[in-house]
Parts: structure tokens; C-alpha cells; sequence
């Protein structure tokens, strides 16, 4: 006769599926970070233009800055100071990560959903939209 005996130590293999889990919503949430800080770092560089006829209290010419191409409705921001771009963070709690911005940035939800005065230039969704089948495939084990 042949006994068989299984035994099963679940809080063990609960804790090992919690490590897994958790170290690939890390990776998920820091792949959608790196691609949302990539999304915001198209340049739009300003040209130094001078005024005909304004002047300075010193006697110079005046001059100003023309930022000649900026972005249009429904495509990301052009970064200008890279200030919303060094205001997007990340942060992990337990088996939740989330990428947003920072309380100092709030205008960057403005360019996400627009306003009365402006159409939407995503950057957030869009990115997150995009990414979304790699991301799935980190979280489920299947990239590397």
C-alpha cells in the first residue's frame, strides 16, 4: 500500500506571493514613471527676441522670450522649465503604486483634463493608455 502525504504551509506561500506581487507593481509603477517623465521631456525652447522699441532702465534694448512651438491639443506638453516634469512622482504603498503630481504642480492637471480656455494636452492617461499591455505583462511575470 502507498501513502501519500501533502502538506501545505500557506501563510509561507502567502507571504512569498505578497514579496512577488509587490516587487512587480514596483517595476510597473517605475516603468510608468520613466515613460510619463519621457512624455514631458519634448523641448520647446524659447528664442530671445529683442523689443524695437522698448528699453531697459540701464538704456538697452528690451528683450523677451518667443516660445514658437508650442504643443498643440491632444498631445503632450512641451517642456518649457521641466518644473511639471520634476513634480511627477511615484510612490509604492504595500501592493499599490500610484504616479501622479505633486502638490506644487497642480497646473498639471490643468493640461491633462484642460480648461474653459484651453483644450486637454494629455500626458498621464495617455501615457498610462499607451503603455498599458507592457505594463499588464510586468505585472503578470511575462517582461523582463
Amino acid at each position: 500500500m502507498i501513502e501519500a502525504r501533502v502538506e501545505l504551509n500557506v501563510g509561507e506561500v502567502t507571504e512569498q506571493l505578497r514579496a512577488v506581487l509587490t516587487e512587480r507593481i514596483t517595476r510597473a509603477t517605475v516603468f510608468l514613471w520613466q515613460k510619463v517623465q519621457e512624455a514631458l521631456n519634448t523641448p520647446n525652447t524659447g528664442e530671445r527676441r529683442t523689443h524695437r522699441t522698448r528699453r531697459t532702465p540701464s538704456g538697452r534694448k528690451a528683450t523677451h522670450t518667443v516660445y514658437p512651438h508650442p504643443s498643440r491639443p491632444g498631445e503632450a506638453p512641451r517642456k518649457r522649465t521641466g518644473w511639471l516634469q520634476r513634480n511627477v512622482r511615484y510612490e509604492i504603498e504595500g501592493d499599490t503604486g500610484r504616479v501622479g503630481v505633486a502638490a506644487n504642480a497642480t497646473y498639471g492637471a490643468y493640461l491633462e483634463l484642460g480648461t474653459a480656455r484651453m483644450r486637454p494636452r494629455p500626458w498621464l492617461v495617455a501615457t498610462l493608455t499607451a503603455n498599458l499591455a507592457r505594463l499588464q505583462a510586468i505585472v503578470r511575470g511575462e517582461a523582463a
